[in-house]
C-alpha cells in the first residue's frame, strides 16, 4: 500500500449511498434487500482496477457485514468465505481493530461447526489483541470472555466456562452497572451451566439474578421474562 493516496472519486457517491442501504435494510433485517446492495457493493469495488487503503477499508467493511448477515442465517459456507477475504484484508492493513472484528466471527463460526479448538484460538488470539491494543479491560474484552465461555460450555468444561463467564461479568458489571440485559443474559448463561452440572439451586439463583434485573428495565410481557 506503501503512501498511496486514493483519488476523491475513488469510491463513488453511488456507491457510497448502496453501501448505505445495504447497512439500513440489515438493521431493519430486512436480509434479503441488504444481501442485494452489498453483493452490489462488492461488485462495484472489484470493478475499480486499482488499490489504496480506503478501497481497501471500504471493501473491508462490506465484506464483514455481508458475512454478519449470513451468521444471522446460519448460512455457515459464506460466512467462512467472506470473513476470510476480510480477515486478509485487515492483515495486509495492519489494522488490529479490523483483526479483532474478523477473529471474533471466525471464532463464532467455528464453534457453530464444531471447530472448537479452532474457535478458542481464534477468540484467545482475540482477546491478546485487545488487551494491547487498549490500555483498560473494556467490553470488548469482556465479550471475548463470554465468547470463550460459550466455547467451554459446548465442550461440557463447566468450571472453566463458568471462570469466563465471571470475568466476563466482572467487566460488565464494573461499566454497565447491575440492571442491564447483558448483565441479565450472563447470569442466565451461567445458570444454564450450573444446570447442566446437576447444580439447581446454584442454577435457580442466577436464573433469580436474571429475571430481576429484565422485571427491572423490560415490561413485563417481554419475551426474556
Amino acid at each position: 500500500m506503501g503512501n498511496k493516496q486514493s483519488n476523491p472519486s475513488t469510491i463513488s457517491n453511488n456507491l457510497k449511498s448502496l453501501y448505505a442501504t445495504a447497512v439500513r435494510c440489515q438493521k431493519l433485517n430486512s436480509d434479503k434487500q441488504a444481501l442485494y446492495c452489498y453483493i452490489q457493493s462488492l461488485n462495484q469495488i472489484l470493478s475499480i482496477h486499482h488499490t489504496s487503503p480506503d478501497i481497501d477499508q471500504f471493501q473491508h467493511d462490506v465484506i464483514r457485514d455481508l458475512c454478519d448477515i449470513y451468521i444471522r442465517q446460519y448460512d455457515i459456507a459464506p460466512a467462512n468465505r467472506f470473513i476470510g477475504f476480510a480477515l486478509q484484508i485487515a492483515y495486509k492493513s495492519q489494522d488490529s481493530n479490523k483483526i479483532i472484528e474478523c477473529l471474533d466471527r471466525q471464532g463464532q463460526l467455528k464453534r457453530y461447526e464444531g471447530d472448537y479448538d479452532g474457535a478458542l484460538l481464534d477468540h484467545y488470539k482475540s482477546i491478546e489483541i485487545k488487551l494491547k491494543v487498549h490500555t483498560n479491560e473494556g467490553l470488548d474484552v469482556s465479550n471475548s470472555y463470554f465468547n470463550i465461555a460459550n466455547v467451554y460450555d459446548d465442550q461440557g468444561k463447566y468450571d472453566e466456562a463458568i471462570c469466563m463467564y465471571e470475568k466476563s461479568l466482572k467487566i460488565g458489571l464494573s461499566i454497565l452497572g447491575l440492571n442491564h440485559s447483558t448483565i441479565a443474559i450472563t447470569y442466565s448463561s451461567i445458570g444454564n451451566v450450573y444446570s447442566d452440572q446437576g447444580k439447581y439451586d446454584e442454577a435457580i439463583c442466577m436464573y433469580k439474578k436474571s429475571l430481576k434485573i429484565n422485571l427491572a428495565i423490560q415490561s413485563d410481557n417481554h419475551s426474556d421474562i
